[in-house]
């Protein structure tokens, strides 16, 4: 059995990020007085930006920025449980072992999962513990691989946005030092301005936008395989023919076991 411990929902921690990044914006503008508007340079921002866009998508395939945007939206929502998910599996072994196959059947059809649903559909045709360990393991390591290259693209991103705040930066000073004979002032302020503001936003871009959404995109993947292999081994004691209340206390242990095991 696998001995995963699912964790419940916490407090969604993003809006709580924003509002937190926000504040630093603020305060940077409140910082730089009279001088604000200095942080706002279009030109730099599409260096950034635009190239950043550019070389990702000569990286990746349409599809995976397709995937990330739709993903996008599950930052704002909480950790998924698997309340309703215990409740059909132990529904359905009740009707087994009643022998109310029938109903069993009309049960699973009902289920929206189609991972649970797939389960529970093997177990009932009787398929060998390890075709459906085999064949469930299997849809867990593909929805690992799809969300990992969701993350993998941020991350890439992140490594961008830097690099092309640093080409920002040499574009600027090619332009300052092109004109530094002249002695402009005005003409060098702006070439320097754009030097160093394009490292700004790269730098900003990548640690308080992409590199965190990276993480979280991660860590809600582990979650969600922690709750796919809690179901796992519910369908696997119901194909084992297992008690109803024996697959729900076992169930139940996984999903609320949060002792430290090293014993600290």
């Amino acid at each position: 059995m696998h001995r995963l411990a699912a964790l419940r929902s916490p407090l969604n921690t993003t809006v709580l990020g924003i509002a937190g990044v926000g504040g630093l914006i603020w305060l940077i503008v409140r910082a730089a007085g009279d001088t604000a508007g200095q942080y706002w340079n279009p030109i730099g921002l599409l260096i950034v930006l635009g190239g950043t866009m550019a070389a990702t998508l000569i990286a990746f395939r349409g599809r995976h920025l397709l995937s990330l945007l739709s993903s996008l939206g599950a930052l704002f929502e909480r950790e998924p449980t698997i309340r309703h998910e215990i409740e059909v599996i132990v529904k359905v072994a009740t009707l087994v072992g009643r022998s109310n196959v029938r109903l069993a059947e009309a049960e699973v059809a009902k289920v929206e999962r189609p991972f649970l649903k797939l389960g529970l559909q093997l177990a009932l045709d009787s398929v060998p513990v390890e075709e459906l360990m085999h064949v469930l393991n299997w849809r867990i390591q593909k929805q690992v691989e799809r969300e990992n290259a969701q993350a993998k693209l941020l991350r890439t991103l992140a490594n961008f946005a830097p690099a092309l705040g640093m080409l920002g930066t040499l574009v600027g000073l090619v332009n300052m030092l092109s004109v530094l004979g002249s002695g402009d002032l005005d003409v060098i302020g702006r070439g320097l301005s754009i030097a160093l503001i394009t490292t700004v936003y790269g730098v900003g871009l990548a640690n308080l936008v992409f590199r965190p959404i990276a993480i979280r995109l991660e860590q809600r993947t582990i979650h969600r395989v922690a709750l796919m292999n809690v179901l796992l081994d519910g369908i696997i004691l119901l194909r084992l023919g297992r008690s109803p209340s024996t697959i729900r206390d076992t169930i139940d242990t996984l999903v609320a076991d949060r002792v430290d095991e090293m014993g600290r």
